[in-house]
């Protein structure tokens, strides 16, 4: 069957058109692609101003005609305006500037009717409602949170929401919603990082609801500030016995609210829950909390005066005076310990411990005397001599006194410290024989105190015995990290944007041995699979075939399934007259993507140039049956039926 010129003359034509139109087509597509790249690394560096940019073209370059978008999303427009959105949002977040918030919701409301995929509907709707929380429209906020956890119940922003529509009803004063979603939050997700926060606004909204209750009976015009109401929601708790919980509004209620002025009576609450305790430490330190929370001189005589008298526990209640000539030292050393000036402090118990006092109050002065002399050897190691010497007099003459378990501890800890900072290891046995003195002293204890004191003593006593032991040998050297990719995908930037693929497609390959899933890795390799394409579509316009052939496989080498580099092999070798390899190319490109129709009809020439005319009926068809208007393909059907 011969072919005529005027034949040959319209699919040459037809042929023509079609590869004018293919770099048009794919240009762009590859365009988009390449923007949309650069963009995701201008986010992933915390560049979002760039990569708004970057978004925005790849953005324009989409609507153009011709581009497709589907390899990157099949909604690439709602995936590049979320992407802008998220942009605004994490600016808005570094820089504070709420017009930024402003920005993000414009590119939400673009295209949250229109979204077709459910994750970007997804991430539409909690970015909505996240944004809307950050610019303070709270109601409308907490209706896109609600509209979130209805139509994704399993989304991994749940848990957020939950607790944002929580905190708004909390700031609504909507106090049994409040409570109510924060249980259920707690309930869902009991790993959540928001767990603690729920619990404390729990345990605050129990009593604020109470509260609400009873005032019902007498409402009021003006409702009563939280403060006030966690306060005397905390007194009536510890009025009612319920002393742990009453504590636990009071530190509340100090660290929520510190320029409140029940701050101060709520240090004096806590101070007084510390005595009946008899920790009288934590007492003292409340009480000095709310003494240097005052302005009100005769509130601070009168709370000074409590903190003075937990000093002379047990019986401090009957004890309102002590030596009038005593008296001031007694305050100086309180003062300067209070300032942590520790060997003045205990030079001034030393001096009282020599001075004519009651013998409760020698146990007193010499149990403080070893406590600040330890405190101060620890910057002038001569003083431990001096703190052991206080607590052995303690021990030796007042051993049925007050602090007598305690002092014990304090002289193992203070041996302690001296075999750790002399190195003297003999230290650790005077350690070990303290310990044991007092575990036979109190063999038979059953008081929690004493027995918490021999608790803390017993691990002294361990660390002791291991530091007795021989030492062991040295652990061996740690394993060396995993090495980065991350720096040889920067080089392989760097080749690439000095055009050097060969070089920047070595550093890819050495990123991913290192880490096969490393994405940027992957990206990179992409970038230079499509430098290496668009190199071979200038070749070809160029006519340079060989070198184009050249690029085109270096592509495919990156990326075996890049069915149009395949297929523009094939055309390369049509035109070289090189038919047979021309069909392998385009049966490949077939083969990766049967809906190839522009590589059917290119393998029905390939086919015909080689007289092969029932083949090539059989590509043209395959074309037509993608797309029965494919004109070219209907042309060389006829041809060959002529």
């Amino acid at each position: 069957m011969m072919m005529n010129a005027r034949i040959w003359g319209i699919i040459g034509g037809a042929a023509l058109v079609l590869a004018l139109l293919s770099p048009l087509v794919l240009g762009s597509s590859k365009k988009v692609e390449q923007l949309f790249e650069d963009a995701e690394t201008f986010y992933e560096r915390a560049d979002y101003e760039n990569a708004i940019e970057k978004y925005k073209e790849a953005l324009k370059e989409s609507k153009k005609f011709g581009a497709k978008t589907e390899r990157i999303d099949k909604d690439f427009i709602t995936l590049a305006n979320l992407k802008i959105a998220r942009c605004y949002y994490e600016l808005a977040e570094d820089s504070r500037n709420i017009a930024h918030y402003h920005s993000a919701l414009t590119y939400i409301k673009k295209v949250e009717s229109k979204a077709q995929i459910l994750k970007h509907q997804e991430e539409l709707t909690y970015l909505w409602a996240e944004t809307l929380h950050k610019t303070g429209d709270l109601d409308q906020a907490k209706s896109k949170f609600l509209l979130l956890i209805k139509k994704f119940p399993k989304s991994r922003w749940v848990e957020k929401a939950l607790y944002a529509i929580a905190e708004i009803n909390y700031q609504h004063q909507n106090y049994d919603t409040a409570q109510e979603t924060f249980q259920k939050l707690i309930t869902e997700f009991p790993y959540s990082e928001f767990k603690a926060k729920a619990e404390q606004r729990i345990v605050e909204l129990k009593y604020l609801i109470d509260n609400s209750q009873d005032s019902q009976e007498r409402p009021s015009p003006n409702p009563e500030p939280i403060d006030k109401a966690i306060y005397n929601s905390a007194s009536k708790l510890k009025q009612q016995g319920k002393v742990h919980d009453a504590y636990q509004l009071y530190t509340n209620l100090i660290r929520q609210y510190p320029d409140s002025e029940y701050v101060i009576d709520a240090h004096v609450a806590k101070a007084e829950i510390h005595l009946e305790a008899e920790d009288y430490v934590n007492a003292r330190a409340n009480y000095e909390e709310a003494i240097y929370s005052t302005n009100d001189m005769e509130r601070r005589t009168e709370l000074y005066k409590k903190y003075q008298l937990t000093y002379l526990v047990p019986a401090y209640a009957d004890k309102t005076k002590r030596h009038s000539s005593s008296d001031e030292l007694f305050v100086k050393a309180r003062l300067f310990r209070k300032e942590e000036r520790w060997l003045e402090a205990a030079e001034l118990y030393a001096q009282l411990a020599n001075s004519n006092l009651l013998a409760e109050d020698i146990v007193e002065v010499l149990y403080w005397a070893g406590r600040c002399y330890h405190k101060a050897a620890l910057t002038e190691p001569n003083l431990l001599n001096k703190s052991i010497n206080a607590f052995k007099r303690l021990l030796g003459n007042y051993s049925s006194g007050e602090h007598t378990i305690e002092t014990y501890y304090y002289l193992a800890l203070v041996y302690f410290d001296w075999a750790q900072i002399s190195g003297n290891r003999s230290r650790y046995q005077s350690v070990i024989d303290t310990v044991e003195e007092a575990s036979t002293r109190y063999t038979d204890t059953h008081e929690v105190r004493n027995r918490g004191w021999l608790s803390r003593m017993q691990e002294l006593k361990k660390k002791s015995i291991r530091k007795l032991e021989p030492p062991l040998p040295p652990p061996p050297p740690p394993p060396p990290p995993p090495p980065d990719p991350g720096p040889l995908v920067d080089q392989g930037y760097i080749h690439l944007g000095s055009g050097e693929l060969e070089k920047a497609l070595k550093k890819a390959r050495q990123a991913l041995d290192i880490d096969a899933d490393y994405q940027r890795a992957h990206q990179l390799s992409s970038a230079i699979k499509e430098t290496y394409y668009g190199r071979g579509w200038t070749f070809f316009d160029e006519e340079q075939y060989d070198k184009a052939i050249a690029a085109f496989k270096h592509a495919i080498n990156i990326n075996p399934k890049f069915k149009e580099a395949h297929c523009h092999l094939g055309v390369i070798y049509i035109e070289q007259e090189r038919y047979t390899e021309g069909v392998k190319a385009l049966e490949k490109a077939v083969e990766i993507d049967p809906g190839f129709k522009e590589a059917h009809f290119n393998l029905a020439l390939a086919y015909l140039k080689l007289g092969e005319f029932e083949f090539a009926r059989n590509a043209a068809t395959a074309a037509l049956e993608i797309d029965p208007t494919y004109e070219p393909a209907n042309m060389l059907i006829r041809f060959i039926a002529d």
